[in-house]
């Protein structure tokens, strides 16, 4: 879980926990693709928005040391957005949340990304399993 703020980073970080996710957390991209340089996540949530460097800024970064990862972010935004060419390449394989974010749509977009589920199949459709217990732990970057 990647965020600049401390408090919704952390906040985050607690409930995928509660939902049987290992999380490791960064306060900027630059440290969060350091951790990147060291082993690999399921998933990466980053803010987009943050000083010195952004959420795409880190996907593009991350993308050259680990292509695996395509697929497998997700990018929490709130206004204003960068220019839709910025992210038009991001959001063809990506996933997107805006702010304010409920932990509901957070968690079908994670568990998207862990059930294998390709950007866009979802059809805005309600939690697959809500009511089931946590999987096995995996490993969540929560840079």
């Amino acid at each position: 879980m990647v965020d600049d703020n401390a408090a919704m980073r952390e906040a985050l970080a607690r409930s995928l926990v509660r939902r049987g996710c290992r999380v490791t957390t960064a306060p900027d991209g630059v440290e969060a693709l350091q951790v990147l340089k060291e082993r690999s996540f399921d998933a990466v949530i980053t803010d987009l928005n943050m000083p010195e460097r952004g959420g795409l800024w880190l996907w593009r970064q991350a993308l050259v040391l680990r292509p695996e990862l395509r697929g497998r972010f997700v990018l929490i935004a709130s206004e204003p957005l960068p220019e839709p060419r910025s992210l038009s390449l991001f959001m063809e394989t990506e996933r997107f949340v805006l702010k304010p974010l409920s932990l509901e749509t957070l968690w079908r977009q994670v568990e998207e990304i862990l059930d294998g589920v390709p950007r866009g199949d979802s059809g805005g459709a309600p939690p697959s399993r809500p009511s089931e217990p946590p999987r096995g732990r995996r490993s969540l970057r929560s840079v």
